[in-house]
This record gives C-alpha cells, sequence and structure tokens, in this order.
C-alpha cells in the first residue's frame, strides 16, 4: 500500500501542535553593544540560520554567544581569514571549513552591495525582489536562504538541510529519494504560508529533542560496552 506523505506531514505537524515562539525572534543580535539604530533583524536572521544549518539550534545558541564575545561587530567577522573562521566554529562543528567559506563569502558579497553587512534593504523590496537577492548572495546555502526569507522577512518558505531531511524521511514524511532542494518545494507546496512559520519552528524543535534524544542513547550503548568490557577484565584477572 502507497504511503501518503502528506497525510504524513499533516499527522507530524498536528501532533508536534503550534509552536508558541512562531511569532519572536528566533536569532540572537550580533552585537557587542546593542544599539537599537543598528538593529538589522534580517541580518542577524542570516547568521543565526548559517550557524544552525547542518548543526541545529542547540549547538548554534552556543556558538552564538561566543561570536557575541570574540567579535566587535559582524564585519570584524567578515575580515577574517577562512582558516581563523574554521578555528572559530572548532573541528567538532559540523561543516566548519565550508561553513566558513560560505560565510565569508556571503558576507562580503553583502557588503559589496550595500557598502557594510546590513540586510535592511530587503525590507523595502517586494517579496519576490528580496527572496532573489538571498538566492543571489555567493556561498549561501538554501536552508539559509529559504530560513532568512520565512523568518526574517514574512515570506513563503520551508528551510530543510541534510539533518532535517533525515529526521523527516525517518517519519515517513519524505520520500527516500527526495533531495535537500526538492523536499523543501515538497514541503512548501505542502504548508500553506500562514502556517510555514510555527511548523517549520515546531519540527526545528522536535529534530533537536530527537538529536539529543539519540545522543544519550549512543553514550549508554558506549557506557554498557566500557562496562562489559571492565567486568570481563575483572573476571580474567
Amino acid at each position: 500500500m502507497a504511503v501518503d506523505h502528506a497525510a504524513k506531514l499533516q499527522s507530524l505537524i498536528k501532533r508536534l501542535g503550534t509552536s508558541e515562539d512562531a511569532d519572536t525572534p528566533s536569532y540572537p543580535r550580533f552585537q557587542c553593544k546593542p544599539d537599537e539604530s543598528m538593529t538589522d533583524p534580517v541580518c542577524d536572521e542570516l547568521i543565526w540560520a548559517y550557524l544552525v544549518w547542518e548543526a541545529g539550534e542547540k549547538r548554534a545558541g552556543a556558538l552564538a554567544a561566543k561570536l557575541c564575545e570574540t567579535f566587535v561587530d559582524l564585519n570584524e567577522f567578515r575580515v577574517c581569514l577562512t582558516s581563523e573562521l574554521t578555528s572559530f566554529f572548532g573541528q567538532t562543528y559540523p561543516r566548519a571549513a565550508e561553513r566558513s567559506d560560505r560565510m565569508r563569502a556571503t558576507l562580503n558579497d553583502i557588503y559589496n552591495r550595500e557598502h557594510e553587512v546590513n540586510l535592511k534593504s530587503l525590507t523595502s523590496m517586494n517579496k519576490r525582489e528580496a527572496k532573489s537577492y538571498l538566492d543571489s548572495l555567493e556561498g549561501i546555502p538554501s536552508y539559509v536562504v529559504n530560513r532568512t526569507f520565512l523568518l526574517g522577512l514574512g515570506g513563503h518558505a520551508f528551510p530543510l538541510d541534510e539533518r532535517l531531511l533525515k529526521f523527516l524521511t525517518a517519519e515517513n514524511v519524505i520520500t527516500d529519494d527526495e533531495t535537500v532542494d526538492s523536499g523543501s518545494s515538497w514541503l512548501e507546496r505542502q504548508i500553506r504560508s500562514g502556517d510555514a512559520a510555527p511548523a517549520f519552528i515546531a519540527i526545528e524543535k522536535w529534530a533537536a529533542n530527537k538529536r539529543t534524544g539519540s545522543a544519550r542513547q549512543a553514550t549508554k550503548k558506549k557506557s554498557k560496552k566500557v562496562t562489559k568490557k571492565s567486568s570481563s577484565k575483572s573476571k580474567s584477572g
């Protein structure tokens, strides 16, 4: 019997419920000395999306705090060498080198267009123009484009990366042969514009909890193996 993936998606969304955080910013503010006149929610959302991409919000949260402590502003972050940014992310952060290359390319492209690291100009564009602008930025992953467009500009999109794709495929929400891009387009068609943001935020939280649960199970299994080995050595001794 064929699986009704659309029904599976709606069932998952219903099970997760509506996120209460849908109307609040999902990003930290990336200014060491916050100044309301310097606030740029769109650019902040883009940076936050870059940190979350293929890593998840829990890991991104710790790194966001480190970013705010390490750099005066996004311009200082932009002018760092790729090797310096890779070192900043650390060896265990997913795709550290690739993330560094992409972020640096994107921020430099923004600077070359706007003469500062600022995306306030997108708020005066219509949605189609703003989406095209984001899509055209050098190095930017589709997840970062779609998340910035959805949560930073109120557009209609559904962010998806390999991390989320894996969880949704395991739930039979998305078919095994879907890619990040095709899966994202399918989800966007299945979820109405007004429902996309709360549904996405709820799925992000669900994925973060599943990841934490998987990590705990892996730790327990590893601990049991170590205990068994120690027990065997004690008996043989």
